[in-house]
């Protein structure tokens, strides 16, 4: 309407000249394609909303958040290195969540999980002609976070190396034994033995084969996996598509995390501590007492026998002259 609305007055015989029929055309062009854009956007919020839905109708309980976990974002903001703080703007978006069963020490366990995308904004400062320009860019991270039945205590943090890293200029994190696990990854912990005892050779070995670019992190119960997954579920539409995906890659993740990173925690199975020792039952008053070994006095061993002293001959009476 308004590229039409330009035209008639770029026409000569319109209230307005030739001449200045341009500056209208453009605006009628600008307005338009706001209006197309504003339209778009509409439509695939209109979209996601639906999706996000039709998503959460798969898992019983689970629900729209605005926080995830029932965790607000300034509880969540530079807490991890998928929720940077960012430069002006940031917080949650499209976050879903509830209770999901998940294997944690081969137990099945009932745990809060949400997926979520975290947006921030980074600013950027160009210059031209002398005079500098300032402008935002807005940057996402695909997030699923659940909150675990035992607390790390101490931070643990694998995200991917960067491009120094692998070359191995600028290694300053934990070292592996896999050489190939430490060009790939970057690894931060407060405890080392903990880090170790998690990122056995099976672990490293999903890590580096399915898990490439994306992060693993622990702060006190949480679990954060952020990246985008490898496959998508094309019946949902916007992020939606990716959240089966990353909830299918926490639980495969949690199968192979080694038992004794769980029992370095404190969270046992069934079966797994030993039974206490055997405590002795108290006498009843009633009951007559009867000693035991331990209390019952033992014998004085019987002495060796003594030699019997041989019989000493007789005398003859004394005579006469003895008396």
């Amino acid at each position: 309407m308004l590229a039409m609305l330009a035209l008639t007055f770029a026409t000569p015989g319109g209230p307005v000249a030739s001449g200045s029929a341009l500056p209208w055309l453009l605006f009628g062009l600008g307005g338009l394609a706001v209006a197309a854009t504003w339209a778009v956007q509409r439509h695939q919020r209109r979209e996601l909303h639906a999706a996000l839905d039709r998503f959460v109708v798969r898992h019983e309980g689970w629900h729209r958040q605005a926080w995830p976990c029932g965790l607000p974002t300034e509880q969540l903001v530079d807490r991890f290195a998928a929720t940077p703080r960012g430069d002006r703007r940031h917080g949650v978006e499209a976050a879903v969540g509830g209770p999901l069963e998940l294997p944690i020490n081969g137990v099945p366990v009932t745990c809060q999980v949400a997926c979520y995308v975290w947006f921030h904004e980074r600013r950027q400062t160009s210059r031209s002609n002398g005079r500098s320009t300032r402008r935002y860019q807005r940057r996402t991270d695909l997030v699923v976070m659940c909150q675990l039945p035992v607390h790390t205590h101490r931070s643990v943090s694998i995200q991917p190396e960067s491009i120094l890293g692998r070359v191995g200029l600028t290694r300053t994190d934990e070292q592996l034994e896999s050489e190939a696990f430490n060009r790939r990854f970057k690894v931060e912990g407060g405890d080392r033995t903990l880090v170790v005892t998690l990122l056995d050779a099976g672990l490293q070995e999903l890590l580096s084969t399915a898990y490439g670019g994306r992060g693993l992190e622990f702060s006190d119960d949480l679990l954060v996996l952020s990246g985008e997954p490898t496959h998508r579920d094309r019946s949902l539409a916007g992020v939606a598509e990716t959240y089966p995906a990353i909830v299918q890659d926490l639980r495969r993740l949690l199968e192979r995390i080694p038992p004794a990173f769980w029992r370095a925690l404190g969270f046992t199975r069934d079966g797994d501590e030993e039974p206490p020792p055997p405590v002795a039952a108290r006498p009843s008053a009633t009951a007559p007492t009867t000693p035991s070994a331990a209390t019952t006095p033992s014998a004085p061993a019987t002495p060796p026998p003594h030699p019997t002293p041989s019989p000493r001959p007789d005398l003859p009476p004394p005579g006469p002259e003895d008396s």
